[in-house]
């Protein structure tokens, strides 16, 4: 592989502050000899065969105006926002598919090209297509913005991810047993649980012992005013659950009858109703319409006027002679 040619770079420094590296069939940035022109703002490294900007590019941080076009660049580096003087870019024409999320602390960029190059599709959409000055300067806004937003979402998620870890540790140490004690010392404290459980079992013992000998001394001096009591109790409770038997069947057979005479009154008064309505005089039905309640009011015409549509079709029907066949 032929290496490719040295280049004086202060011979490429046009006006003081621009540096013109541009067809020069650079594979590597000579970043120190540019580091070392502090009044180089401009730089154009335009036409060439570079693939990445190498390392401690991020240093020349006076630049304001940077040109990579025609190159084969497929990533930037990840602290690319350190340029955050950057007012011009120009990437047309390489390989980028992706920005790192340091982009979004470029917020003096004010034009930005990245046509020809093979964006992922969201970023495309961000992007948008670069063919006039406007443009670019609404896709360097739009991006910086983009990528700020994409970059607190990562440290955000970051910040989660760490908590879930301390979180998980904690536990983890709490589940753990303490290994400072001794095997020793976990032999003592269980024969101690023993030992304290059984004189506990002892001392419970000898209690229910006492309990039953009391018990037996007590019910058996007093087993005739228990069956005494008992005997009074159930025959309270008996006559209780007549008495209250029987005042259920009186609450319930007056309901029934009350509401067997409502409804017999009910359906007389649409029957009278109808009748008004159908053969005598209209007005006088309109008037026992006008008495009732509003609330029944509509409900009570829809049941008659069904009525009346059912004895209507009954007596057409009770009349029409049966079809011969």
């Amino acid at each position: 592989m032929p290496k490719a040619p040295k280049i004086n770079v202060k011979e490429k420094v046009v006006d003081d502050n621009i540096c013109d590296l541009s067809l020069c069939e650079l594979k590597e940035i000579p970043v120190k000899e540019i580091v070392a022109l502090k009044r180089v703002t401009v730089l154009d490294l335009s036409s060439n065969l570079l693939l990445s900007l190498g390392k401690n590019f991020t240093t020349l941080t006076r630049l304001v105006k940077l040109d990579l076009s025609k190159n084969q660049i497929r990533f930037l580096p990840d602290d690319f926002g350190l340029l955050r003087n950057l007012r011009h870019l120009d990437l047309y024409n390489n390989q980028l598919e992706h920005l790192p999320l340091s982009f979004g602390d470029l917020t003096n960029l004010r034009y930005l090209d990245l046509k020809g190059n093979p964006l992922t599709p969201a970023l495309a959409k961000i992007v948008g297509i670069n063919l006039t000055m406007k443009d670019c300067q609404e896709s360097a806004k739009r991006t910086v913005r983009f990528m700020s937003s994409m970059q607190i979402e990562a440290i955000k998620a970051k910040e989660q991810y760490k908590q879930e870890l301390l979180l998980k540790q904690n536990a983890h140490v709490t589940d753990e047993p303490d290994s400072s004690s001794t095997g020793a010392e976990q032999q003592k404290s269980k024969k101690a649980k023993k030992s304290k459980s059984k004189k506990k079992a002892n001392n419970a013992g000898e209690a229910a012992a006492a309990n039953k000998n009391s018990a037996a001394s007590a019910t058996l001096g007093t087993n005739d005013n228990i069956t005494i009591t008992k005997a009074s109790k159930m025959k309270k409770s008996a006559n209780g659950s007549l008495k209250g038997h029987n005042g259920h069947l009186q609450t319930s057979s007056s309901t029934a009858l009350t509401s067997l005479i409502i409804f017999l009154l009910m359906v007389a008064f649409n029957v009278v109703l109808i009748y008004m309505i159908m053969f005598k005089n209209p007005e006088i039905a309109e008037k026992l319409v006008e008495a009732i309640p509003h609330q029944y009011r509509d409900w009570i015409l829809t049941k008659t006027e069904i009525f009346r549509l059912r004895v209507t079709d009954w007596i057409t029907e009770f009349r029409t002679p049966p079809e011969e066949h």
